[in-house]
């Protein structure tokens, strides 16, 4: 009898082992909870539903573990089913620290910048710019605050220009001891002027903050509240620091209407010839991209009339990390082109990072010239979509992906806001129905106000293209 009770109270003991082991299985998965739900990513039906359940399986789990038994076997059935679930929940918390801390660079206020600089021809003695104390530079269009620091440096007023081009020529010709330009404005008379950047050396860099508006109108009903809204996408054409202002070479008003879920991207061209909304004065949209992102936009809003609340701005290293991060994508080209150094067939091609930006920037080899790179633009974008989810690789590349995405996003769209709009489709699962459209134009010649008075090719807009375009967007926005 006494025999038969000590091996009854023996088998109620608790292993030490398996105590400890449901200590560390509560620790883990109260991380993990705590760090699913700080996400906020999930619908209220679905944080009662996993709350209940993990707590369910959890006490389940540590009874199973703690609790003695006459064998093992139940034991080491919850030992296993514990190690798995702990793997799993490590792997989720990997994941959701990942997407957090890509969250909060994201959201981090970054304020637009734009550099000068004074550059003097490459042959030219002078290195630095004390060099060039009370002699004559020479300017076209510059910010105050950069045009006192540079006349303080050099003792002497800066000398006007009506023109960049004649400002870089005269450079080069010995007329201009030397000039001072922007970043921007650097690019744009290397295009203009035969390897005019081989040809010159930057000796001093000063640089302009540029001054951060708030585009959110809060009398308009397009918000992410109210499940319908505009996001312009401007791809910039700069591989450095995302916070330097450049032309804003792809341009994509993305339309969303979560109620419908509708998605219409609408394209425009770069060099459409537009009304800069804070200058008054006509340019390349592109160029409205130099001013920065609130003067893009509002000239969007101006030639299209649409209320476009939010922004992303990627730039050139944004294309290039994203798509080598997903091994490349497949591309249908409509055509034989070569661009640079890459040669694309008719039909699918598989493009490294390089390659797919060399496919979305070329013009040159087309008859419709900017229109068709605007398709090959969309069609670089839908590749990638595909490409993300269409198989495992969101799954299998995902910290990778927003790792080697920091840096090169800005937008202003809140952390709540998406959080909204993830919480919108997890509670919903709909499928999405995406339209694109591009507007049109016809080619010309004319003076711009980046470039003063010297005539750059530009795309005239084609009125009854703005028009169905505006018609486009209001018809999916309306509920």
């Amino acid at each position: 009898m006494n025999k038969q009770r000590k091996i009854k109270n023996e088998n109620k003991k608790i292993n030490p082992t398996f105590l400890i082991l449901s200590l560390v299985f509560i620790v883990v998965t109260g991380v993990f909870i705590t760090t699913i739900l700080k996400m906020d990513m999930l619908p209220p039906k679905y944080v009662v539903m996993f709350s209940g359940v993990e707590l369910i399986l959890t006490v389940l789990i540590v009874i199973g573990l703690a609790k003695g038994h006459k064998t093992y076997k139940l034991n080491i059935f919850c030992l296993i089913l514990a190690m798995i679930l702990v793997t799993i929940y490590i792997f989720a918390i990997h994941y959701a620290n990942t997407t957090m801390g890509f969250l909060d660079g994201l959201f981090k206020e970054t304020h637009e910048t734009e550099e000068y600089y004074i550059i003097t021809s490459k042959d030219s003695e002078y290195q630095q710019i004390v060099d060039l104390k009370n002699k004559e530079v020479c300017v076209f269009q510059i910010e105050e605050d950069v045009k006192k620091e540079f006349e303080s440096k050099i003792g002497k007023e800066l000398k006007q220009y009506d023109g960049i081009l004649e400002l870089g020529n005269n450079l080069l010709e010995k007329k201009c001891k030397a000039i001072a330009i922007s970043s921007s404005q650097y690019d744009m008379l290397n295009e203009e002027i035969k390897d005019f950047k081989a040809n010159t050396k930057i000796i001093y860099t000063a640089t302009h903050k540029i001054e951060k508006i708030d585009i959110e109108d809060e009398n308009t009903d397009y918000t992410i509240s109210n499940k319908a809204f505009n996001i312009y996408i401007s791809g910039i054409d700069t591989s450095g620091r995302i916070s330097n202002v450049a032309r804003s070479d792809a341009n994509i008003i993305v339309t969303v209407n979560l109620k419908k879920h509708e998605i219409l991207l609408t394209s425009i061209p770069r060099d459409y010839y537009v009304t800069l909304h804070s200058k008054k004065a006509k340019d390349k949209l592109t160029h409205s991209g130099i001013y920065g992102i609130n003067e893009t936009v509002t000239t969007v809003e101006d030639l299209l009339d649409i209320d476009i609340n939010y922004y992303v701005r990627v730039n050139f290293t944004t294309v290039i990390k994203v798509v080598d991060t997903l091994e490349g994508i497949d591309v249908n080209s409509d055509y034989n082109f070569t661009a640079g150094d890459y040669s694309f067939k008719k039909g699918i091609n598989h493009l490294n990072g390089n390659q797919a930006l060399a496919f979305s920037r070329e013009r040159y080899s087309f008859i419709d010239g900017d229109n068709q790179r605007v398709k090959n633009q969309q069609k670089v974008i839908e590749a990638i979509v595909n490409k993300v989810t269409g198989s495992t690789t969101i799954l299998t590349k995902y910290t990778k992906i927003l790792n080697t995405l920091n840096g090169s996003f800005q937008t202003n769209i809140s952390q709540d806001e998406i959080s909204e709009i993830v919480k919108e489709q997890l509670e919903t699962m709909p499928k999405w129905t995406i339209t694109t459209n591009s507007l049109i134009g016809t080619g010309d010649y004319q003076p711009t106000y980046s470039m003063g008075n010297q005539k750059l090719y530009v795309m005239l807009p084609d009125e009854t293209s703005v028009k169905e375009a505006n018609q486009k967007i209001v018809q999916t926005l309306s509920k």
